[in-house]
């Protein structure tokens, strides 16, 4: 079988490798598309202290289940339509017992500490799979990994209707918060700098203001009725992101930090969360409750258009290094797919 492996960092090839075998409470999936992330950039770059060459990249996909060996999983079958949570928690420790494996004291998550979804066929955990309906469209089921950080973002911020809603970035990540903070009730808001992706976020349909706009406040002050924000995602990472979304918070709202900044931020004026009471939070990565609940809007259809719109380009696995060179360079690309199988 094919595979995309980063032998060192900044290299990639596709090579051969061995069929995975099939063990007990294990299953074997046929990836028909793996998306191509931010993190994944990240990696490449060895960026990500936890993740060492040689690897096989790719934490966001779907496929059909090719085999499966197990006495708990009874209701996926072979040729069912799946996808993977790629967070594997050891499950005895407190954060696992709890609910959060995304924190797990042991955790390896697939694509970063262990091999990926790069390849035409992976081994996981049975317990890690998800079903999709038969009549689900997999270009749309593609993106419900990253549709499942905008559910966990968005859940972990208890995003209520009504709530003024201020995402700082219209990235991927980004443009899927909105969307499920609007599906939640959210009045929401987007800030960009990049014209690219202020032109692709206002073809999706999202409110997008130019950060870079002189007139930039008033547009703020008129969408909130002179007010801030209840809820405020910081997205892009980069710190003067971080303090723009810092200025947007209301007193006693909720600032969630979904970007990963590169290096720390120097001027982080902690005052402004001490005196207003600001409810500040971090998310990391996503739970398998989170990804539940994404699964569950791809099934019921009512994303499915719109995450098939965010998908810029599909390349075949022989041109998978075209791939990661388009989503590197192109900022008007929301989500290339790499595909894996045939149609």
């Amino acid at each position: 079988m094919k595979a995309l492996l980063m032998p060192a960092y900044e290299k990639l090839e596709i090579v051969d490798r061995d069929m995975p075998v099939c063990g007990p409470e294990e299953a074997i999936v046929k990836i028909k598309y793996a998306g191509i992330c931010g993190s994944d950039m990240h990696i490449i770059a060895g960026q990500n202290p936890k993740a060492k060459a040689p690897l096989v990249m790719g934490h966001e996909c779907c496929g059909t289940v090719y085999a499966i060996n197990s006495t708990r999983i009874q209701d996926i079958k072979v040729g069912d339509k799946v996808t993977m949570h790629a967070v594997n928690g050891c499950g005895v420790c407190d954060n696992c017992r709890n609910g959060h494996e995304n924190l797990c004291e042991h955790v390896h998550i697939m694509g970063t500490e262990m091999d990926g979804f790069f390849q035409e066929y992976v081994k996981v955990r049975a317990d890690r799979l998800l079903k999709f309906n038969d009549d689900v469209d997999l270009k749309a089921a593609a993106l419900v990994e990253p549709l499942t950080i905008g559910v966990h973002d968005v859940l972990r911020a208890n995003v209520q209707v009504g709530d003024d809603v201020f995402v700082c970035g219209c990235g991927t990540i980004g443009t899927l918060i909105a969307k499920v903070a609007e599906l939640q009730g959210g009045h929401v808001l987007v800030s960009e700098t990049s014209d690219p992706r202020i032109d692709v976020g206002r073809k999706n349909g999202l409110h997008v203001v130019d950060g870079k706009s002189p007139d930039f406040e008033k547009q703020i002050m008129e969408f909130t009725n002179g007010k801030k924000f209840d809820k405020v995602f910081e997205v892009t990472g980069v710190e003067p992101g971080f303090k723009t979304s810092l200025e947007m918070v209301k007193p006693g709202a909720t600032f969630v930090q979904v970007g990963m900044p590169g290096a720390i931020f120097h001027e982080f004026d902690i005052n402004k969360v001490i005196f207003n009471e600001i409810n500040f939070l971090g998310v990391r990565n996503s739970r398998s409750y989170s990804m539940a609940r994404a699964v569950k809007l791809v099934n019921m259809g009512i994303l499915n258009d719109f995450l098939k719109g965010m998908v810029s380009q599909i390349y075949p696995k022989e041109q998978a290094i075209e791939a990661f060179n388009r989503a590197k360079t192109d900022k008007t690309a929301l989500k290339v797919l790499i595909q894996f199988g045939e149609d």
